[in-house]
C-alpha cells in the first residue's frame, strides 16, 4: 500500500500529531509533540509510524516526507529553519552559527547540520525568542500573523557583508538581529520567511496545536434487518418513479440549458416543485441518468432510447442500474450550488462513496449529521469534509443504500460488488391501475406504469409524490389534453379501463362539462382581409388561381380572410388586374404617397 492510501486511513487525531511534528521540523520527539498538543500524542505517533510515515533517525522520529504534499504549510508556518538555511552561502553560515553560540569551523554541511539541529531542540528556539529585542519580536509577530512572510524587507548583500558594513552603508532594521540569529531567510529578492519552528515560539509557552482525540459522539444502535429492507425498498421504488417522473416531463418539454453549458438554478428549481422534491434531489437524478446515459445533455436534457429499455425492465433492475451509476461519479452533485453540469474533477475519488458505507459497518443511526462527523473524523483525507460526507450519506439514503440509517442489502451489494438486483429483491410490479377518487383526485399506490404515468400526466397534474403518487383533476388539466388531441369518447374510455372501481360520477361530469364548452370559440391565423359589398367580386376572386399563393378563405360573403401580409396581397391582387384600397385597423383609407430620397 502506497503512503497515500496509508495517510487516506488515518483519523483526525493521527494526521493532527502528525502535522504538529512538520511544523516542528519533521524530526522530533514524541515528548515534543505532547507538549505541543497538550496531550500525549505517543499512541498516535505509534500508529503512523505502523503505517510507515514515520520512522526512527538518530533517537528521533522523522516524518515521512511525503506529508509535506498533504500539509504545505503545518499549523500555518512555513519551512523549518534547517530547510531555509540550506539557501545561506557558507559565510551567512557561519555568522549564524556564531550567534548563536555554534562552532562556525568546518564545511558547509557541518554548519548547516548544526544550525539545523540547533532548531529542532525546542528549548534553544524558546530560549532564543525570549532574547529577543522588543522592536524585532513586534515584526515577527507580525508575521506569523501574515502567514510567516515579511514582504519588501530587502535585507542587502547576504548577512556577512551587511554585518561587516553595516554601520557605513545602512540604518539597523529590527529584522537584523532577526536575520543574523537564524529566525528569518531571505527567499526573494526582498521578501523574508519567518522559520517554521520560530513562528511556533513567537506565539507563546501557552500555544497550543489542534487535537481532537476523543472521536465524535453519535447516538449509534444495531439494526434490524427487516426494518432496513423495508425501509430502503420503499425509498428504492420512490426513487425509481422519481426517475420516471423527471425523464418523461423532459420526454415532453425538454429541460433546459443555460449558455455557460448546464441546467440552471431557474430550471432545477422549476422540476424540483414539480417534482414534490428538493433541487439537491434533481440534481443527484440527472447526474445518475446522465451517468447511465438515460438522458442526453446537449442543447436540452431529453432521455435516449436506452431510458425506453430501461422502462422495460423490474424495479430491481431499474434500481441497479440507477446505483451502479451512482457508484462511478466522480463528483457529488449535491455539492453544486450553480447550474448542474456533469463535472470530471482529478481530486474526487468514486470510491469515498463506498467507503463511506463501508465504514458505517453494521451501525444505525438517527442522525446522519453526527455521522457525517464521525466518518469524517475517522478517515479525513479520504472524505475531504463534513459537509461532503453528509452529502454522500443524503445520496445513499435517496437511491435506497441505506434503509433507517444503516447501510440496505442494495448498499452491501454495491460494497461487494454482487448483482444489485438479487440483492434488493422483489420491489413489486409496476401500477397498471389507479383509483380514480369522487374529489377528482388519481391515487397510484407504488410505481405507476409508463403508460399509466402517460395517461394521467396528460389529463391531471401531480400533487404529491412518496410511496403513493397522487393526481389532481381539473377543468385547466382535462381541457389541455382536449387541446392535445383527446376527446371525451376517448379520454373517458381510456380513464375507465385504468380506473379500480370504476369512473366516479364527478369525473365523468368533469369530462363533459369541459368537453361542451372546448371549441364554441375557434382562432384561426389571419395576416389580412379583404373586404367588399360586392359578393360576386370577392367570390370571383376567392376562385382565382392566380392569387392561391395568399390562401384566401371565404369567412363571410363580404369578408376574405388571407394569410399574406397586407403588403403581400396589396401587390397580388394589382398583379392579377385587380384595384385594392388599402385601409387601417379603423376602417379609414390609407394615401399611398411617393417617398422622394435626398442624400
Amino acid at each position: 500500500m502506497s503512503p497515500y492510501d496509508q495517510l487516506a486511513g488515518l483519523d483526525l487525531p493521527t494526521l493532527q500529531v502528525l502535522e504538529t511534528a512538520l511544523a516542528l521540523g519533521g524530526l522530533v520527539t514524541e515528548a515534543e509533540v505532547s507538549a505541543l498538543v497538550g496531550a500525549d500524542a505517543t499512541p498516535n505517533l505509534q500508529r503512523a509510524a505502523d503505517a510507515g510515515l514515520v520512522a526512527r533517525l538518530r533517537g528521533r522520529l522523522a516524518v515521512n516526507g511525503v506529508l509535506r504534499e498533504v500539509f504545505a504549510r503545518p499549523l500555518g508556518v512555513g519551512p523549518s529553519a534547517g530547510q531555509l538555511a540550506a539557501g545561506l552561502a557558507a559565510d551567512d553560515l557561519k555568522v549564524v552559527a556564531r550567534n548563536l553560540g555554534l562552532p562556525t569551523k568546518g564545511r558547509k554541511a557541518d554548519l548547516l547540520e548544526a544550525v539545523a539541529e540547533f532548531f529542532l531542540d525546542a528549548d534553544n528556539v524558546h530560549g532564543l525568542v525570549k532574547r529577543l529585542p522588543a522592536a524585532t519580536r513586534t515584526v515577527l509577530e507580525e508575521a506569523d500573523r501574515d502567514g510567516g512572510r515579511i514582504r519588501r524587507y530587502g535585507g542587502g548583500n547576504g548577512i556577512a557583508h551587511r554585518s561587516r558594513y553595516q554601520n557605513r552603508y545602512r540604518q539597523v532594521h529590527p529584522l537584523d538581529w532577526a536575520e543574523e540569529h537564524g529566525l528569518v531567510y531571505r527567499v526573494t529578492w526582498e521578501d523574508y520567511q519567518l522559520a517554521g519552528q520560530v513562528a511556533l515560539a513567537v506565539r507563546g509557552a501557552d500555544y497550543r496545536a489542534p487535537f481532537q482525540p476523543q472521536e465524535p459522539s453519535v447516538s449509534w444502535h444495531t439494526p434490524d434487518p427487516g426494518t432496513v429492507r423495508r425501509d430502503a425498498q420503499a425509498q428504492s421504488i420512490a426513487v425509481v418513479g422519481l426517475m420516471s417522473a423527471l425523464l418523461d416531463g423532459a420526454g415532453r418539454e425538454p429541460l433546459a440549458t443555460v449558455k455557460a453549458g448546464g441546467v440552471g438554478v431557474r430550471e432545477l428549481t422549476r422540476t424540483a416543485k414539480a417534482l414534490g422534491v428538493t433541487v439537491a434531489t434533481v440534481r443527484l437524478l440527472l447526474a445518475v441518468a446522465h451517468e447511465a446515459k438515460l438522458a442526453d445533455l446537449d442543447e436540452r436534457v431529453i432521455p435516449t432510447a436506452a431510458y425506453d429499455r430501461w422502462l422495460k425492465l423490474g424495479l430491481h433492475r431499474r434500481l441497479a442500474v440507477m446505483l451502479t451509476a451512482w457508484r462511478e461519479l466522480d463528483y457529488l452533485p449535491s455539492s453544486q450550488t450553480g447550474p448542474w453540469v456533469p463535472e470530471h474533477s482529478r481530486s474526487w475519488s468514486g470510491h469515498a462513496r463506498l467507503a463511506v458505507l463501508r465504514a458505517l459497518g453494521d451501525r444505525a443511526t438517527t442522525d446522519l449529521g453526527q455521522a457525517a462527523q464521525w466518518l469524517w473524523w475517522r478517515q479525513p483525507l479520504t472524505f475531504g469534509g463534513t459537509t461532503t460526507v453528509r452529502g454522500m450519506l443524503d445520496e445513499a439514503a435517496t437511491l435506497g443504500a441505506l434503509g433507517a440509517g444503516a447501510v440496505s442489502p442494495a448498499g452491501r451489494a454495491l460494497l461487494a460488488d454482487q448483482d444489485i438486483a438479487t440483492a434488493v429483491g422483489d420491489l413489486g410490479e409496476v401500477t397498471r391501475t389507479a383509483r380514480l377518487q369522487t374529489d377528482l383526485t388519481a391515487v397510484v399506490a407504488g410505481t405507476p406504469s409508463p403508460q399509466l404515468a402517460e395517461l394521467l400526466d396528460a389529463t391531471a397534474v401531480v400533487e404529491s409524490r412518496g410511496t403513493a403518487t397522487t393526481w389532481r383533476f381539473s377543468p385547466a388539466t382535462v381541457r389541455g389534453a382536449y387541446d392535445a388531441g383527446w376527446t371525451e369518447q376517448r379520454l373517458t374510455k381510456a380513464l375507465t379501463k385504468i380506473a379500480e372501481g370504476g369512473l366516479p360520477q364527478s369525473l365523468a361530469y368533469l369530462l363533459a362539462d369541459v368537453a361542451r364548452q372546448h371549441g364554441s370559440v375557434r382562432v384561426a391565423p389571419v395576416a389580412s382581409t379583404l373586404v367588399s359589398d360586392d359578393i360576386a367580386l370577392l367570390a370571383q376572386i376567392c376562385a382565382d388561381k392566380r392569387l392561391d399563393k395568399l390562401n384566401l378563405r371565404l369567412l363571410a360573403p363580404t369578408v376574405l380572410a388571407s394569410q399574406a401580409t397586407t403588403a403581400d396581397t396589396m401587390a397580388a391582387l394589382r398583379k392579377a388586374g385587380y384595384a385594392p384600397r388599402q385601409q387601417n385597423a379603423d376602417g379609414r383609407d390609407i394615401v399611398e404617397k411617393t417617398r422622394r430620397h435626398r442624400a
